[in-house]
């Protein structure tokens, strides 16, 4: 048990340790060149006795089973975070795909809640991971990744509630806490991952610390009224540590059976599902050249529907393809935002362009679609992503968010984005837009009702130490 309580935890995530056992379901285990078949060797293959992870051959397996776990709450979040934001739009009469999508963040339903216990299971169980392995000695490139998804189910979890439990009897946590705790999970991955040889990862665990700690100078700002620039001094020095390790780096979360599916893929692909309907969601202009933004990326479809005309997502293509977590594009962009933060205009403008150029190499090579993919239609051609140029402040700062909502467009940041910009989606109900941008989901009902600590009014409420 560590200081936040965490052997009770196994009640709210569905992980049973009792008699020194610890259940893991065989299905959350990952993925990519990772099957089931070291289980079949144990009593029981759907749980591990403690004497069973001692053993060398499983060691493996145990060491991929963080990333595995997260697959599936992960990119089911991501639809969630995209009707919440600005980013999806769903044709539905589904009460908790509405109340999304106006804004109603005290809404406690099925797919919230299946969030919450999806994230906190994956934190307790990343955190697990990393001890066991540690004990074991060896393996360090599990213990590093172990270390990174411990630090992502602890951001995500930060972004998305208002307050945060590990167990039964654990102690109150707001984001703030949540998201220092993480930086020290990804500082953590990053030094073990170096060590172990595996720079792309090394890179990556940097690139969230400073995502890290650039949430730390915006909540801070927001949520405690301390506008700290030496916070966002440390996200652009852990963001060109990021780039100078590795400078185009890329960790990806993972799919294939038997662990969870991308679920992105189905945002109006040929599985059906969420579709970006009408022209507001499809045609993202770049301010630069005033044409369609090729890093939001769409194929026309014939299929009409009721609210307009539907469209397949061409960044996710297949229920397998990889879904970022942390790549090179957000500490560019990081350090621009620091640099404009800093009043070094200059310098936001070439990271700015050093974004582009980046993104410019990517998708003229096809890699999200180019221009011979048949679509937009012919009133809207593609950017070809020319330089910014400006020395306005103001006109940076548009731009840069701008550079965030298209190059990390169903990448898990853009509710982030809108709270730190104060931007509110358009389709919010006035009511919910009453109550403010920063206010996120309640925990789920079990932990409220199994922790002495959380009442129904805090849950409901940001809480801010």
């Amino acid at each position: 048990m560590n200081k936040h309580g965490d052997r009770g935890i196994g009640r709210t995530i569905g992980i049973v340790r009792t008699r020194g056992v610890i259940a893991l379901c065989a299905g959350l285990l990952l993925v990519a060149g990772t099957g089931c078949s070291d289980f079949l060797e144990v009593d029981n293959p759907a749980s591990l006795l403690d004497e069973d992870l001692e053993r060398k051959e499983l060691l493996g397996t145990l060491a991929n089973t963080p990333e595995g776990n997260i697959t599936g709450t992960y990119s089911s979040l991501l639809t969630r975070h995209g009707l919440l934001s600005d980013e999806l739009f769903h044709p539905t009469t589904q009460l908790e795909n509405i109340d999304a999508m106006r804004g109603n963040r005290l809404a406690s339903n099925s797919a919230v809640e299946g969030h919450w216990r999806g994230l906190a299971q994956a934190r307790w169980l990343a955190d697990e991971v990393a001890e066991r392995l540690s004990a074991a000695g060896g393996n360090d490139l599990g213990i590093a990744r172990a270390h990174f998804f411990g630090g992502i189910a602890r951001i995500t979890m930060a972004d998305h509630y208002n307050v945060i439990v590990y167990g039964a009897e654990g102690g109150l946590l707001g984001p703030i806490d949540v998201i220092a705790e993480s930086a020290e999970r990804f500082q953590q991955a990053a030094q073990v991952a170096q060590s172990a040889g595996d720079a792309n990862l090394a890179a990556g665990a940097l690139g969230q610390v400073a995502r890290a700690y650039r949430s730390l100078y915006y909540e801070r700002t927001h949520l405690q009224g301390t506008m700290d620039m030496s916070l966002m001094q440390q996200a652009e020095s852990a963001a060109r540590q990021a780039l100078s390790t590795y400078p185009d780096y890329n960790v990806s979360l993972r799919f294939g059976a038997p662990g969870g599916s991308n679920s992105a893929a189905s945002l109006g692909g040929p599985y059906g599902g969420t579709n970006r309907i009408d022209e507001v969601y499809l045609f993202l202009p770049d301010p630069v050249t005033g044409d369609w933004d090729p890093r939001v990326p769409h194929e026309e479809t014939t299929r009409e529907e009721p609210l307009g005309t539907s469209s397949y997502n061409l960044k996710y293509t297949a229920r397998e393809t990889p879904l970022p977590l942390s790549r090179a594009a957000e500490a560019m962009l990081i350090i621009a935002e620091s640099r404009l933060l800093a009043g070094d205009l200059a310098g936001a403008v070439e990271w700015i362009n050093n974004t582009r150029a980046a993104a410019r190499v990517r998708t003229m090579a096809g890699d999200w679609g180019d221009a011979s993919r048949g679509w937009p239609p012919t009133e809207h051609a593609l950017s070809d992503l020319r330089d910014f140029a400006s020395m306005d402040s103001g006109e940076i700062m548009a731009q840069l968010q701008h550079e965030r909502r298209a190059e990390f467009w169903m990448e898990m940041r853009r509710w982030q984005d809108m709270r730190y910009y104060e931007i509110f989606p358009y389709r919010w109900f006035d009511q919910n837009k009453a109550m403010g941008i920063h206010l996120r989901w309640p925990p789920s009902p079990e932990d409220v009702n199994a922790n002495q600590n959380l009442t129904n009014e805090i849950a409901q409420r940001l809480y801010v130490n």
